[in-house]
């Protein structure tokens, strides 16, 4: 009689991974507490459960003949006859693999249940040469979903990717890149992005831990700051299913290393942010699987790479920008500011909320995108001039009881009501020299 029955699927289960990538970033063994759901014990579970995960190194390797055997006896009706084949199987993991990829499309009944453990207690570490293979034939025997083991594979696997988005998301908190809710600028707007992956100079991490981002299917939009920033770390970015944009801020990547983008998944956004790219970076910039908006702002193209670029991307939105930064915020595409940045150019030269920008160098301006597009031509520390219209309100004051009959102790000045002088407004038109700044990123978590 079979024996150790299912259990619970209320139960908890410590799941310890450790694999290359913990390996590899210098962490212990990465343990958590998970609840397994009846689908986990179903799809991953027996009434027998043995363990496959006690493999030993030192094991000698066995016969090809020798593992064909222990699947075959997987099928026995003796039961220790299968649990011996069991814990032999799983000793010899990463030789066993292939040919237990090979027997499960035929295996049925109680071979077909121990062989599908076998299968997602090793692909549970994906890491690893053995988990890969493993994953990559449950990715296989899911692809079909029209049997009962492509659905059971399915099941499998989003067990796994459950898991190890988990483990994905405590790892980015302990490296400082958590993923939550974030302020952050595009061009001159800023606004919340929902879990964006930040990667800055406080990120205590390296490139090896970020081989978890395949996991994190819901990750569309990615920020990379600073010069620790490497061609690794942005082959890793990239592997994210489901990035739309990306910013590139300060980094000192070369063309060549951005020839990594080519394998980028289709961006509606790439935007790169005081970036030493230049012209031999056209050719590539050609090439990307970006169907959106390019932006450049503050890179080394001169006005011939400007133009090559131009000439050669049809239909997506290019922006390009030598880098100088007023700091004001509109409302849409209006030419009134609404906020000025803090500490920003054009606090410090006078500008505030409320006025209309009016010219620039001389060159009218009705729309906040005139003003991006006259500012472009200009560096951080270049002069501009700005002319703008500012609108004074004050108050009149009245002669000392006018009108007649006004009750003693009420104010001297007040709105305007019933026809009464009260708040006027003063148009002025006035200019300003403002030396440009440098485009600041300040991220802000909700």
């Amino acid at each position: 009689m079979k024996s150790n029955a299912i259990e619970s699927s209320n139960r908890l289960r410590t799941h310890c991974v450790l694999n290359s990538r913990l390996k590899a970033s210098g962490r212990t063994a990465y343990c958590r507490i998970i609840k397994l759901t009846l689908a986990l014990v179903f799809a991953i579970s027996t009434s027998n459960s043995p363990c496959f995960l006690s493999a030993q190194e030192d094991e000698p390797k066995p016969a090809n003949q020798e593992i064909r055997s222990w699947i075959s006896d997987l099928g026995s009706n003796d039961y220790s006859t299968r649990q011996l084949a069991t814990l032999k199987l799983g000793k010899q993991r990463a030789d066993a693999i292939p040919f237990v990829i090979q027997a499960i499309h035929d295996a049925t009944g109680e071979k077909a249940d121990r062989l599908f453990q076998f299968l997602s207690s090793v692909a549970s570490d994906p890491y690893s040469d053995s988990g890969k293979l493993a994953f990559d034939s449950l990715n296989e025997l899911a692809a079909s979903r029209t049997t009962g083991k492509s659905i059971r594979a399915e099941k499998i696997l989003q067990v796994i990717g459950a898991d190890q988005r988990d483990a994905a998301m405590d790892l980015l908190e302990a490296c400082k890149a958590p993923l939550r809710e974030r302020e952050l600028q595009v061009m001159s707007s800023k606004f919340f992005v929902r879990n964006p992956l930040v990667i800055d100079r406080r990120f205590t991490g390296n490139a090896a831990d970020l081989a978890c981002l395949k996991w994190l299917t819901d990750i569309e939009f990615a920020r990379l700051e600073g010069p620790q920033i490497d061609r690794e770390v942005l082959h890793h970015v990239i592997s994210l299913p489901h990035l739309k944009k990306l910013q590139l801020v300060e980094t000192l990547l070369s063309a060549e290393d951005l020839v990594e983008l080519r394998d980028a998944p289709d961006l509606d956004l790439l935007e790169f942010v005081y970036s030493p790219i230049g012209d031999e970076s056209v050719e590539l910039l050609t090439s990307l699987p970006v169907w959106g908006n390019i932006y450049l702002f503050g890179t080394k193209l001169s006005q011939s790479g400007q133009q090559a670029l131009k000439s050669r991307l049809d239909g997506i939105e290019l922006f390009m920008s030598r880098g100088g930064f007023l700091g004001v915020q509109a409302l849409g595409n209006s030419s009134i500011i609404s906020a000025v940045v803090p500490g920003g150019a054009a606090q410090i030269a006078g500008l505030r909320s409320g006025d209309k920008m009016l010219s620039v160098n001389g060159v009218t301006i009705h729309l906040f995108d005139d003003l991006r597009k006259q500012l472009a031509n200009f560096a951080e520390g270049e002069k501009v001039v700005i002319e703008f219209e500012r609108i004074e309100r004050f108050q009149r004051e009245f002669p000392q009881g006018f009108p007649q009959g006004f009750p003693q102790g009420l104010p001297q000045r007040f709105p305007q009501r019933d026809g009464l002088p009260g708040e006027l407004p003063k148009r002025e038109i006035m200019q300003l020299e403002v030396t440009l700044g440098k485009r600041v990123e300040n991220s802000r978590e909700r």
